[in-house]
């Protein structure tokens, strides 16, 4: 099997991962989830041959899991800028800033905001996440990010749904 394909399936795993992930109502299991697809993702980019994806699912993989253990914003801040310091020495195309907004829109959601706010500001982040992805021409990926948006969207309306019930 070429890298490429090797590749194709961790980015159709993350994908499949994706979908479980953000349609959880709970933080805690998309939380938990996301360390899942995280894994996948990274070995995703690894295959394909993107150091700046790769890094920054790494990253994420790592901030997920921190993440479920506290939610100090300093924390937060350190990975933001972690993500910009790597990012300035790695990107060598316009591109490869993708995937350093992506994950910094994905560690501010995680470390300051949570329920609907959480949700947004991952849709945001899966906006970069989706152009990179489009570029690369990674089908788990494009799948993966579609299905972010849309898992997100549906489950932001859900929790709406929830909160109008409770006034």
């Amino acid at each position: 099997m070429s890298f490429t394909s090797l590749g194709q399936l961790f980015g159709v795993l993350a994908f499949l991962v994706a979908i479980y992930s953000f349609t959880q109502k709970s933080d805690i299991k998309l939380k938990i989830s996301l360390i899942v697809m995280f894994t996948f993702q990274t070995a995703h980019f690894f295959f394909l041959g993107s150091v700046t994806g790769t890094i920054a699912n790494f990253l994420n993989f790592f901030r997920t899991i921190i993440s479920v253990k506290t939610n100090h914003k300093s924390i937060g801040i350190v990975f933001i800028a972690i993500n910009i310091v790597w990012g300035t020495f790695n990107v060598n195309q316009l591109i490869d800033l993708c995937p350093i907004f992506g994950a910094c829109f994905g560690t501010y959601a995680i470390f300051y905001a949570s329920g609907i706010r959480m949700r947004q500001l991952f849709i945001c982040g899966a906006v970069f996440w989706l152009t990179n992805n489009i570029y690369l021409g990674s089908v788990g990926g494009i799948l993966l990010e579609i299905s972010v948006i849309a898992a997100n969207s549906i489950t932001i309306y859900r929790l709406r749904k929830d909160n109008n019930g409770k006034n």
